[in-house]
């Protein structure tokens, strides 16, 4: 009886996720106008559902368009929600996401360590109506969307880094948090 609702569980949430299960076993962000679509390996999705069944990528339309410029100057092929890099040093491309479930936001590491893929939470949130929290913009304008977005490590963190690539969690206009994986771990970066 366990082993049925486990299948079913597993099948309604699998539906229910954006994330998709990419063809050719690879990491993938496609962005398509403002439609984005995030794909990676069969295993690395099913980590990501065992972690937390309910977690939803944030989509596009989530964000302020000030969010999505600021990622853009940094990366103009970015987006706020995910980015694809060696996380963990292993010459295998994983990815940094940043959605929620029914009651918190996450960023959230997908990495393939020792040949196995693993979902390491790294920084959680609990903003009541978060697609509804009002920003304001460098001019002082108020703009609605998640203010919460993952870029690869800058500035000061990513020359404390070295080689390493670290997951920058931001709030805009706000403080970040800078972590680097290790040993399939989370470690925040400290610059003192």
């Amino acid at each position: 009886m366990k082993i049925v609702i486990s299948i079913l569980l597993f099948s309604l949430t699998s539906a229910a996720a954006p994330v998709a299960v990419s063809g050719d076993d690879k990491v993938e962000i496609a962005v398509k106008e403002t439609d984005v679509k995030i794909s990676v390996p069969a295993e690395a999705r099913k980590a990501l559902i065992q972690w937390r069944p309910e977690f939803l990528v944030f989509d596009l339309k989530d964000y302020s368009d000030s969010v999505k410029s600021l990622v853009k100057e940094i990366d103009p092929q970015g987006v706020p929600m995910a980015f694809v890099a060696d996380l963990n040093n292993d010459g295998t491309q994983d990815i940094a996401l940043m959605g929620s479930d029914l009651h918190n936001q996450y960023a959230v590491a997908l990495v393939k360590e020792g040949g196995v893929w693993q979902a390491v939470e790294l920084q959680s949130f609990k903003i009541p109506n978060i697609k509804k929290t009002v920003t304001k913009n460098e001019n002082k304008t108020p703009e609605t969307g998640v203010p919460l977005y993952v870029l690869p490590a800058q500035d000061e963190h990513a020359a404390k880094l070295g080689k390493k690539i670290g997951v920058q969690v931001e709030h805009y206009m706000g403080p970040a948090r800078v972590y680097e994986i290790k040993d399939g771990k989370a470690a925040q970066v400290k610059l003192k």
